[in-house]
């Protein structure tokens, strides 16, 4: 890495260790931009780096970069059809405001307490929607793959055709993403949950893929060790995935397939209903449970928990700091 790319990163990495937002310093790290002669597109990549890394999982599904031309009109179809199950679930988890009453009642069961700490990319430059939902991309693709799996299963069992098998499973995943979709945009803001007992604050974004993980992962583990069982004892030779490389190239073209869809749907779906989205969710919260924003930072050493405003007044000036809020902090 060039040395004016790592003095910029260090600045920035100093402002994220302090727990406040990037609005907060906007101006001085623009002017350390200027300064090592950093454009915006690479000021913006270092920083949406700094605070979605990508791990091992994300390189993974890269190769579909290069298959994509293969793979778009397929996906592209598919994607379109996402259209009217996300107007549904909008319709379902935020009009008709299920998605309150499941925080409402995890709220309750746990025993939580729902506040609100300020999101810390919140005045990032010029933020990278494609690199923001790669970051996401993993449990969505595994999504797919479990679609898959699921539904080839029961093409053994119910003796589905190969084009059924690909309808049935497109369809599942479908749901499945547009689901977590809406779900995603609605709580990509500062509400958190309390869980005072264990001494911990909970994002809200966090808790569906915090709970989704393991049974899809354990449900993918189930499904490819059954498959690969199969094949080694001879068991069903007669559909055509039986031979574990067609297996293993069926796998990879899934892999990939989903990968574009689901970058595909978030990144429309984000850019077009994400903010209204966000925001009438915001607003149901704060007329059921009135939380209070907090600022959680650091100095020295020394950590600190600030009540700042209420959620309500957040909201209203746009989910931005006045210079007068950190003056009593």
């Amino acid at each position: 890495m060039e040395p004016e790319h790592e003095h910029y990163r260090e600045k920035v990495r100093v402002v994220l260790d302090s727990g406040i937002p990037l609005s907060r310093y906007r101006s001085e790290l623009d002017a350390e931009a200027r300064k090592v002669y950093l454009d915006p597109d690479r000021q913006a990549r270092i920083e949406s780096d700094l605070l979605n890394p990508l791990g091992v999982t994300h390189f993974i599904l890269f190769p579909a970069l290069i298959a994509w031309p293969i793979l778009f009109p397929f996906s592209i179809i598919i994607g379109l059809l996402a259209w009217f199950p996300l107007k549904i679930f909008e319709w379902i988890l935020i009009e008709k405001k299920l998605l309150l009453k499941i925080t409402s009642f995890v709220k309750k069961i746990n025993r939580w307490e729902i506040i609100g700490i300020p999101r810390l990319d919140i005045g990032i430059k010029t933020s990278d929607r494609i690199l923001s939902s790669i970051h996401r991309m993993p449990i969505t693709v595994f999504l797919g793959l479990f679609s898959y799996l699921l539904i080839m299963n029961l093409h053994w069992l119910a003796d589905f055709s190969i084009r059924n098998t690909i309808f049935l499973a497109s369809l599942l995943y479908i749901i499945l993403v547009s689901f977590i979709s809406v779900i995603r945009a609605a709580t990509a803001s500062a509400l958190s949950f309390a869980d005072l007992p264990k001494r911990r604050v909970i994002p809200m974004d966090s808790l569906v893929e915090t709970w989704m993980a393991p049974w899809v992962g354990a449900g993918l583990i189930f499904f490819l060790v059954r498959q690969l069982t199969f094949s080694y004892k001879g068991i069903r030779e007669d559909t055509v995935f039986a031979d574990p490389i067609i297996f293993s190239l069926a796998i990879l073209l899934v892999l990939y397939t989903a990968t574009i869809i689901g970058l595909m749907i978030e990144v429309t779906f984000f850019r077009n209903r994400g903010k209204s989205v966000k925001i009438e969710f915001q607003k149901q919260v704060v007329q059921e449970h009135s939380p209070t924003l907090y600022l959680f930072t650091q100095h020295l050493g020394d950590l600190k928990i600030s009540p700042l405003m209420t959620l309500d007044d957040w909201v209203k000036q746009g989910e931005n700091f006045e210079s007068d809020d950190l003056v009593q902090l």
